[in-house]
């Protein structure tokens, strides 16, 4: 080839190379991210793993995916990621042609949430020229960070309590028309329970056992209004961990659990409500609903509007209410002594920090709990 050919080749090759890069670096190009684990505790760890592949003829020398979550994840020292109002991550990858490059990210769930990751952002570089493309794929994966169970110490009153008060209902509720067995006499059961045939035929005091009218439950009412301009936000996460600890509790007992809370849900927007229920996968959607409260935003209104909205068609002889609620405002006290006067009593159990004021509301009907955050 005479040499004077030599330099017009390069420039056709350059050329060539730079039209084949700028129509087809993305052709079969795909990025999937997912969350290895559905759900976490507050605290632990997580994985995110990345999927890049290149279904192409043409390398990608230099591709930068770049995607973001909100904070309260933090990946490790290994990975390129920035935090402002959101946690933005950069990964680079080289990859060949038609190759698959797949990596694991490991993050700590510092923080309860519901976190998404809905777009990755691509940019590829071409070694032989200073083009720079884009492009960006959707991504659907969600990561459900539960709120941490508090200690047994921090719950077992409480529960010991409100279980005293499910079984103190059933016993004054008993549906006397249904016969459910006979068991021996104990010193706390009412003459008129006595089972006198059962008794002479066993030579021992026996007595009647009824069903209840219908099964008893516990409804937990969140609030998570701020106590003020200046404290400690992990004060409400407290009241979100203590609703978390104590429903799962009950519901270990088979002691059917509701919640109704101010907080808005992140993905609805809208506060939440959940109906009774005892399963499993009850106590799942209780700490996906948990996860997804949004402390960010407010409720256009008041706690005490929402109680006496959705508590009024409450069947008050099956319930026992759980009032939890770090801040003790006007707002709060009525919706306080609206549960206390429809039920006749109400346990209110209040998070503070060990130098605020334990300032109990002056409702007698009210039992007032300090909860201190450690």
């Amino acid at each position: 080839m005479p040499i004077i050919l030599i330099p017009i080749v390069i420039f056709a090759l350059y050329h060539l190379e730079k039209w084949l890069f700028g129509n087809f670096w993305d052709k079969g190009l795909m990025a999937r991210l997912d969350f290895v684990e559905e759900a976490v505790n507050e605290g632990e760890k997580a994985h995110l793993q990345e999927v890049i592949t290149n279904r192409n003829f043409l390398p990608l020398h230099i591709l930068q995916v770049s995607f973001q979550t909100d904070r309260g994840l933090t990946f490790s020292e290994e990975t390129n990621s920035s935090v402002s109002d959101r946690v933005n991550v950069t990964d680079v990858f080289s990859l060949g042609l038609y190759e698959k490059i797949t990596r694991k990210l490991e993050l700590d769930c510092q923080k309860r949430g519901y976190f998404s990751i809905l777009k990755t952002s691509l940019k590829a570089s071409d070694l032989f020229s200073p083009d720079i493309r884009y492009n960006t794929f959707e991504q659907h994966t969600n990561l459900y960070v539960y709120p941490a169970p508090l200690s047994v110490s921090k719950t077992e009153v409480p529960f010991r309590q409100l279980m005293g008060d499910v079984l103190s209902k059933r016993f004054l509720y008993e549906d006397n028309f249904t016969f459910r067995g006979i068991r021996d006499y104990s010193k706390t059961d009412p003459q008129n329970m006595v089972n006198w045939k059962a008794t002479a035929k066993t030579g021992n005091l026996k007595v009647n056992l009824h069903d209840h009218t219908s099964s008893q439950e516990v409804m937990f009412i969140l609030n998570v209004d701020e106590p003020g301009i200046l404290f400690e936000r992990e004060l409400l996460e407290d009241c979100i961990r203590l609703t978390m600890s104590l429903a799962g509790r009950f519901i270990e007992e088979n002691v059917p659990v509701s919640l109704l809370t101010n907080g808005r849900d992140k993905v609805t927007g809208e506060s939440i409500f959940i109906m009774a229920g005892a399963s499993s996968l009850h106590m799942v959607s209780i700490k996906r609903a948990l996860a997804r409260i949004d402390l960010e935003k407010t409720l256009p209104n008041s706690m005490a509007e929402l109680v006496e909205r959705e508590v009024a068609n409450v069947d008050i002889e099956n319930t026992t209410f759980c009032y939890i609620s770090t801040t003790r405002g006007d707002d709060s006290l009525k919706a306080a002594g609206f549960l206390a006067q429809k039920s006749g009593k109400l346990l209110w159990l209040c998070p503070l920090t060990k130098d605020m004021k334990q300032e109990r509301p002056e409702n007698l009907k009210i039992d007032f709990k300090v909860v201190i955050h450690e």
